[in-house]
């Protein structure tokens, strides 16, 4: 089976692509950041309601969303 190069594509189409990639890894980029902003709320919430004298909450949340963010990301990239 024959292979064949791809069209050209006009500048238009390029600068939608570009629009489009840095709006996808953006996002990508704003979900881990929300993920850990996330785990440090909750965490120091249940710090404050359990009165600890440690953010241990705080540092277990932040850990866990961000490798649970982090897992997700690798799967959005790989598929």
């Amino acid at each position: 089976m024959p292979h064949h190069p791809p069209a050209p594509r006009s500048p238009e189409e390029r600068r939608k692509s570009a629009i489009k990639d840095w709006a996808k890894y953006g996002g990508l980029a704003f979900q881990l950041l929300g993920a850990c902003l996330a785990g440090v709320l909750i965490g120091r919430w249940l710090d404050t309601k359990m009165q600890l004298d440690r953010p241990l909450w705080a540092v277990f949340l932040t850990v866990l969303f961000m490798v649970a963010s982090l897992y997700s990301l690798y799967k959005q990239l790989t598929r």
